[in-house]
């Protein structure tokens, strides 16, 4: 693939007359020569800033930039610092007045010359559902094999992020051969839907030998029980790690416990699919009690998990009710195989979710226990079925998608034409049930072939309708012959008519025209307008409806476009919006990247980090769907929880793992985004928190603040997890640095107010500090281990807003931010027109900005009136 095809696109871009002016106006240079340049010259220079020096050549973007910096310090009051005279409103006003004209008509002419939004590539997002929606392959998973996008003002969307480098093209290319090779179809006729039921601690055989068990190894370590309803089946003994023996009254389920890896699951070595597709993963169980000698009735719910966890596919979580067994079901798709294929062991495994790690125990003295020797909860496993694939249709769409309706038939040498490259397969499990029909090698398929009458009559015909799609725009008949012609080369040169096809397939969707997002200068066309919605909204290319619109050159009108904007949003694909705009704009894609300390916080469990992310999913996807005023960005009385993230919070009366909407009690701290879990843990680094990672959130986030970088000199804060000093005090000692006090003075306070979150997010009212000092004899033991903290210095919360304004608590802090429902409407718009347009807000942007809140007052400033707003604004329909 030859980069140099990308720049015919580049050198599209407008090249009109920029603004520029030499020197401020009279009025400005007055002000800053009275208030700014005593502090702000060559001899003093503080923070860097000469300002008798700094360029007035407002088409420069480092100076525009800078001036920017000046207006916005002397509009908030920041400078000159409070330590110098102040000047009068009166007297600043004008300068003010003066520099913001001259700013904005320099952004203008910026806009105007460059566009606001720049010529980028799609995201590794965007790319994988774009061509899951254009080949109809939901599941397909792409995104992961391409390098990591970089981030530019928090998103991924703009092009100063969107690199392109031979190693993104080598990455492209091999991801579109791998969703074509998916796309195929791999038989004339459906593959049987098969169904397999069994039992975990059923033996499994190969060629007549019986292999080893994972429950008879959990048997025999301690981790698993034989159950009959809730009573521990005493006879059912692992003698062996390949054979159980059990006698009368036979065991109905198995009890399972976690052994202290976090990581331990259970492999399903006798379910494996045996061809790629959708299947139906069913479970009958239910979770119990453990006083640590006997089964004991439970009133907390259990989840179960399933997946291929060494390849990192989680395939869903369910709930399991307690005492009493259910029957639950995911549907997932599956490839084909499973059991140790290079160079995963792809073993489908259940995992207890809810299960708490529990230390080695049976060994030593202890051998001879019969379960942990603790309290802790259990599920039990009656029976799992695996039923699939699963076809709607065959062929299959994703055939459709690049041959329409051409059959699909037996090849065999006889026919005389040329032999078809058939769909690669992963090897199969050759102990798989449902039994696999194809051979471990897949050496029973037959060999198929697309039948074609006229190739290239067809070929045209096929392409023209999906570079269409992929193209998201009409394309000119010179652009279908030229992919037509690929096609008959290939053809001539003795290729398969499908492999012909996707030689031609695999051009375009490595091409600019399908990577890139190509808009006109100025306002955007119906085609470009529709792009813009489907990307801001599904995350993918337009679909048929809009495609229509835009043929009729009907989208761009306000009522359509409305219109439009609703439907979208009530379609489950905005669902990819609110994961990846919450991702990006709360930070939650680095929920991971890092994990609670072990021994600080021994009861964090993964399936929290789960339930976390899930709340505020369905907590954004309320707002969103009920138009709610934007002070529930920060505090509201009600939160979406399930029961372990319940916990968590302190809140009874929460059961099951399914997310529900809870009522809040009064005086809750709960409630927005502000105290939420997933933002807490996110904002913390596994074990302390910091009030300056969490201040600067919150002025980010929520204000729309972005503070400035520390400087070269600036220093650090190191934890202190002994807990002798805290983190307020250490932050007293740093902020003696006068260069360090002015920032921190501005952000410091929000963080403070957050102190009484620890790092997974629960309450605290004392920090945690490393090392057990109480009695031991009351050491209190959690998941089979005493622990290994203890409470120290107490947290204060309280703090100042930078304007001085006192707080006592994350509540009151919450309620201040709530009274400026309008500054948290300004932020927040501004993040979605960022996200949306892949531009960030400028100078220039400010009043439009300022006009799209306004007209979402009488709706309390709705987080869908703003969004919808948005939408129609004057910003998201140009360049």
């Amino acid at each position: 693939m030859r980069l140099a095809v990308f720049a015919p696109l580049i050198s599209l871009l407008p090249l009109q007359a920029a603004y520029s002016a030499a020197v401020p106006d009279p009025t400005v240079k007055a002000f800053l020569d009275q208030h700014c340049v005593e502090c702000h010259d060559a001899e003093t220079k503080k923070g860097e800033l000469d300002l008798t020096a700094l360029s007035f050549e407002l088409n420069d973007t480092k100076a525009l930039s800078a001036w920017v910096k000046v207006h916005d310090r002397v509009q908030s009051g920041e400078m000159p610092p409070a330590k110098k005279p102040r000047p009068a409103a009166s007297e600043a006003a004008p300068a003010l007045k003066s520099l913001a004209a001259e700013l904005r008509k320099a952004d203008a002419a910026r806009e105007l010359r460059d566009g606001r939004s720049r010529l980028r590539r799609l995201n590794r997002v965007e790319f994988e559902n774009s061509i899951r929606d254009l080949l109809s392959m939901p599941a397909l998973k792409l995104k992961d094999s391409l390098p990591e996008d970089g981030k530019s003002h928090g998103f991924d969307r703009l092009s100063g992020a969107l690199d392109i480098s031979f190693v993104h093209m080598e990455s492209y290319l091999a991801a579109v051969d791998k969703a074509l090779n998916a796309a195929l179809c791999p038989t004339p006729e459906a593959p049987p839907t098969l169904k397999y039921h069994y039992r975990p601690w059923d033996p499994v055989h190969h060629k007549g030998t019986q292999c080893e068990s994972s429950i008879s190894q959990a048997v025999q370590n301690k981790t698993a029980i034989g159950l009959v309803g809730m009573k521990r089946d005493e006879t059912f003994v692992a003698d062996t790690p390949y054979h159980i023996t059990d006698e009368e009254p036979k065991a109905t389920a198995v009890g399972l416990f976690r052994h202290e890896d976090a990581d331990y699951r259970t492999p399903m070595t006798k379910i494996q699919p045996y061809v790629t597709g959708w299947y139906n993963l069913r479970v009958s169980g239910y979770s119990f009690g453990w006083d640590g000698k006997q089964v004991v009735p439970t009133e907390r719910h259990g989840a179960l998990g399933w997946g291929v966890y060494q390849k990192g596919e989680h395939h869903g979580t369910v709930d399991l009710p307690p005492n009493k067994a259910a029957t639950r079901e995911v549907t997932a798709w599956l490839e084909r195989g499973g059991g140790m294929n290079h160079p995963h062991d792809d073993f489908i495994r259940i995992i207890g979710a809810s299960l708490e790690n529990v230390r080695d125990y049976a060994h030593g003295p202890n051998k001879d226990v019969i379960g942990p020797m603790w309290n802790v909860p259990g599920i039990a496993v009656e029976w799992i079925e695996i039923e699939g694939p699963l076809n709607d249709q065959w062929p299959p769409a994703s055939h459709r998608a690049l041959f329409g309706d051409l059959p699909v038939k037996v090849w065999t040498q006889e026919l005389g034409i040329p032999k078809p490259t058939q769909q690669v397969w992963p090897r199969g499990n050759p102990r798989s049930e449902p039994a696999d029909i194809y051979g471990e090698r897949g050496q029973n398929r037959p060999i198929v072939y697309v039948e074609s009458k006229n190739p290239t009559a067809d070929a045209e015909r096929l392409l023209r309708a999906f570079l269409r799609k992929a193209f998201r725009r009409p394309v000119m008949d010179a652009e279908v012959a030229e992919y037509t012609a690929k096609v008959k080369t290939r053809l001539d040169a003795g290729a398969a008519f499908e492999d012909a096809m996707r030689t031609a397939y695999r051009e375009a969707l490595t091409s600019p025209e399908f990577l890139f997002i190509r808009e006109p200068a100025g306002k955007l066309d119906d085609y470009a307008l529709a792009s813009r919605l489907s990307y801001f909204l599904w995350n993918t290319l337009p679909d048929e409806e809009l495609s229509t619109l835009a043929d009729q050159k009907k989208l761009s009108q306000p009522d359509v476009l409305l219109a439009q904007a609703k439907r979208m949003l009530a379609d489950k694909r905005s669902q990819r919006f609110v994961e990846d705009f919450l991702g990006q704009w709360l930070m939650l894609r680095e929920i991971g990247a890092t994990q609670p300390d072990r021994k600080m916080y021994p009861e964090f469990m993964p399936w929290l980090q789960d339930a976390m992310l899930m709340e505020a999913r369905a907590y954004f996807t309320d707002l969103l769907k009920n138009n709610l005023g934007i002070n529930t960005l920060v505090q509201s009385d009600f939160a979406y929880l399930n029961e372990p993230l319940a916990h968590v919070y302190g809140i009874d009366g929460v059961r099951g793992w399914d997310i529900q909407r809870v009522a809040l009690p009064k005086g809750s701290p709960r409630g927005g985004f502000l105290t939420m879990a997933s933002v807490m843990k996110t904002t913390a680094n596994g074990t302390t928190t910091s009030p300056v990672k969490r201040g600067a959130f919150v002025m980010e986030k929520m204000l729309g603040i972005v503070p400035s970088p520390p400087p070269a000199d600036a220093g650090t804060v190191e934890p202190d997890t002994r807990g002798t000093t805290t983190i307020r005090e250490q932050l007293d000692k740093h902020k003696r640095n006068a260069t360090c006090a002015a920032c921190h003075q501005k952000m410091d306070g929000y963080g403070f107010a957050l102190e009484s979150f620890d790092v997974m997010g629960g309450w605290r009212e004392q920090y945690r500090a490393a090392g057990f000092t109480g009695d031991a004899k009351t050491r209190p033991v959690m998941h089979g281990r005493g622990i290994e903290y203890h409470a120290a210095a107490p947290v204060v919360c309280s703090g100042e807003m930078p304007d001085g304004r006192p707080f006592k608590d994350v509540n009151e802090l919450r309620s201040i931010l709530a009274s400026q429902p309008e500054r948290l409407a300004h932020a927040f718009a501004s993040h979605l027109i960022t996200y949306a347009t892949g531009a960030d807000i400028s100078f220039a942007d400010r009043d439009r900005v300022d006009a799209i809140v306004a007209k979402t007052k009488s709706s309390h400033y709705g987080v869908q009136s703003l969004l919808l707003e948005v939408i129609q604004s004057e910003l998201f329909g140009m360049k």
